[in-house]
């Protein structure tokens, strides 16, 4: 269980990347992608686009409010995906897709492997699984697996600028 566990914090943390570097265009999208183990050349146009279209539609669920919300986003995700399989290819252990075969385009992968590490963290935690820096300026989404105080910020330099801000306003 822990294997599985951990497979879907690093996915959660893969999505999260790839989301991020999907505006910025492909050699962003193929260096979050290789950061992460993936096997990427190059990516074409439209591979690029497909990418961006799975990470906004995955942005949804961070988008969220509540739970209940992310859920809903969630499900209508997993309502396009195919039923859950077993595979190992290009020489990995066997684990489980969601997507249509193992050459699925990379836009597809992405948003079936998201999703499902989406719904294992949620099923898990009972929590939104991701989140989107609410600093000023910024609109990065992060993983929210973790337990205690839910986190406002994708990193401490963006919670360190909005409580210099909001201290300054104060003065």
């Amino acid at each position: 269980m822990t294997t599985f566990k951990a497979g879907a914090e690093h996915a959660l943390r893969r999505c999260a990347e790839v989301i991020n570097a999907a505006p910025a265009g492909p050699e962003a999208l193929r260096a979050a992608l290789i950061k992460y183990g993936e096997q990427v050349d190059a990516l074409t146009a439209d591979q690029t686009r497909a990418l961006q279209l799975s990470a906004d539609r995955i942005r949804t669920i961070a988008a969220a409010q509540t739970l209940d919300g992310a859920c809903e986003a969630l499900n209508g995700i997993l309502a396009t995906c195919r039923p859950p399989r077993v595979t190992a290819h290009g020489g990995s252990p066997w684990h489980l897709h969601i997507d249509i075969h193992d050459d699925a385009d990379w836009g597809e992968w992405f948003l079936a492997s998201s999703a499902m590490a989406i719904a294992i963290t949620v099923a898990d935690t009972q929590k939104p699984p991701l989140a989107i820096c609410q600093a000023p300026g910024c609109a990065n989404t992060y993983p929210t697996p973790g337990r205690g105080r839910p986190r406002r910020y994708c990193s401490t330099t963006c919670s360190t600028r909005a409580r210099v801000s909001a201290h300054r306003s104060r003065a």
